[in-house]
């Protein structure tokens, strides 16, 4: 069933759209207080700083239910624009074969009037209905920093977010092993790369279970394979689970022609958006950048970047793409803007 676009509640966008203005309002108050510390006391700066800072943390708890609310939403709306886009561009197909069959000789001018008029209402319809799905795409997009924000169900921003802002630790538990997988012909230090480990707890029934002790050795006659011990099956599990350690590094854009300005834009772990919105972390004024154009978000298979303007007009070497995960070298072209993608 099609959603009905004027049902969408947007309450909780009106409210974040409020708190977001608050939001960057002390960002910007807080980034002036930077130039003008020399100006008070270290204690009234201290003071000052602390309430922004606390009034930020507020805000921040109150825009984590509203965001939830906004993602269902969102959601919602982006699987129905995923669905007009589909039918708004297979009636525009349907119009350009009537033609075509129009000049195969199939049918007179009468019936191409009649084929065309039908088709026509159908483009109007999915193109009004796509125009203002868009428009309500916006109106989420410009209360949060970054979509990843409306998208907390998707495994992997839920993860990254997780990492990005984290939680008090816990009290240790008792019992708990750490998994870790081997790296593979890795340098023995990498300042570029951020290492997180798994603590798996283990069940009660093996943590009770003492370490088996180490096997005497062979005096006499070789150990039958039989007779070797068995390793712990928390080890077993360990083998078996390929997501125990993940490695982040660090990335960069590195500007290749005057287009993509003289930035040098550092990825990690937080979203980044690409556009000519002043909002943008990467701000680009060529012609062709459409506000909110390219986003880069950390995945476990590692940088992704997506064209989230729906544009054509990204291409990773040479090749146009709506979704890619940059490796090393890749040149991006964002509209007219030209880069080259490198790790840390």
């Amino acid at each position: 069933m099609a959603l009905d676009l004027n049902s969408i509640d947007l309450s909780a966008v009106d409210a974040l759209a409020a708190i977001k203005a608050e939001h960057d309002q002390l960002g910007e108050r807080l980034r002036a207080m930077a130039s003008k510390r020399d100006q008070v006391s270290a204690e009234v700066y201290q003071r000052v700083h602390a309430d922004y800072r606390k009034r930020l943390d507020e805000l921040a708890a109150q825009a984590a239910p509203l965001k939830q609310r906004a993602g269902e939403a969102y959601r919602a709306l982006r699987n129905e624009l995923a669905g007009l886009e589909s039918a708004f561009g297979n009636a525009r197909l349907d119009r350009e074969e009537i033609d075509f069959r129009h000049a195969l000789g199939e049918f007179d001018a009468i019936e191409l009037q009649q084929r065309v008029k039908a088709v026509d209402v159908r483009i109007e319809e999915h193109g009004k209905a796509r125009t203002q799905a868009l428009a309500l795409k916006e109106r989420f997009l410009a209360v949060v920093s970054a979509e990843s924000e409306l998208e907390a169900s998707d495994d992997d921003t839920a993860r990254m977010d997780a990492i990005a802002m984290p939680n008090p630790a816990p009290a240790p538990e008792p019992a708990a092993t750490v998994i870790a997988t081997p790296i593979k012909a890795a340098p023995a230090f990498d300042s570029g790369a951020t290492i997180i480990s798994k603590v798996v707890p283990m069940p009660a029934s093996e943590a009770a279970a003492p370490t088996p002790p180490e096997p005497p050795v062979a005096t006499a006659a070789p150990v039958a394979a039989s007779a070797m011990p068995v390793p712990p099956r928390q080890m077993s599990r360990a083998v078996r689970n390929p997501d125990a350690t993940v490695v982040f590094r660090q990335g960069r854009l590195e500007p290749r022609n005057p287009e993509a300005g003289s930035v040098v834009q550092t990825l990690g772990l937080k979203p980044i958006t690409i556009g000519s919105d002043s909002t943008c972390d990467l701000h680009l004024s060529a012609p062709g950048i459409a506000k909110r154009h390219v986003e880069i978000t950390m995945t476990r298979a590692g940088f992704c970047l997506r064209d989230i303007a729906a544009s054509g007009s990204v291409k990773v070497n040479g090749a146009s793409v709506q979704e890619h995960v940059l490796a090393e070298g890749d040149t991006l072209l964002v509209g007219s803007a030209q880069f080259n993608f490198r790790l840390l």
